[in-house]
């Protein structure tokens, strides 16, 4: 994986992509209450409402995808990651002194303990590390990402061997104090499978 080639605005278009997936189809297959009949223009302007305020919101995810932008470049190492929650920017950072910058920005702030630099050499070592293993431990780690949220990494491991790679990483500290959270995995994904 090269994650020098992603930009602090792909986890957030990724997310905000689903979110509008979501608020999209959230409204497919109502029907008024029963018993009760809306008029033409009251259906028309019915119809016309979602698409007003998908648009709406596609407009404050545009501007939070922006923000996060401004962020990133702002402060610089001391920016971990942006997401968005709750129709909020959150973004971590390392360096308490830059709360103040991200809220006056707009976003929710965060402080954790190790830069972006980190969390990725920590992948690096996690990823050498699983090398390193017998079979099925060697292939059962799926995905690896930066968590935000905890300061830390998120893995997906699979299922069936998700208690050896906790016990196992535990025992060997490959990354030291890094927070480490686990998610349970089907398996890699492949196009195919996306589709």
């Amino acid at each position: 994986m090269n994650f020098n080639t992603r930009t602090s605005r792909t986890p957030l278009a990724l997310a905000s992509t689903a979110l509008m997936a979501s608020l999209l189809l959230s409204g497919c297959g109502q029907e008024a209450d029963p018993g009760t009949k809306e008029s033409s223009s009251a259906e028309s302007s019915a119809s016309s409402q979602p698409s007003q305020s998908a648009s709406e919101k596609t407009v404050d995810q545009n501007a939070l995808l922006e923000t996060n932008d401004k962020l990133s470049e702002e402060l610089g190492d001391a920016y971990v990651q942006g997401w968005i929650e709750d129709g909020k920017l959150h973004v971590s950072t390392t360096d308490e002194a830059q709360k103040n910058t991200i809220e006056q920005a707009g976003a929710v702030s965060h402080v954790v303990d190790f830069s972006r630099e980190e969390l990725r050499e920590a992948i690096n070592k996690i990823m050498r590390w699983q090398g390193q293993q017998q079979n099925p431990i060697n292939s059962a780690i799926h995905a690896y990402m930066l968590n935000p949220e905890t300061g830390g990494i998120t893995l997906s491991v699979d299922k069936g061997q998700l208690d050896k790679v906790k016990e196992l990483i535990a025992a060997d500290k490959p990354i030291g104090d890094i927070p480490i959270d686990y998610k349970g995995s089907s398996g890699i994904l492949s196009p195919a499978a996306t589709q």
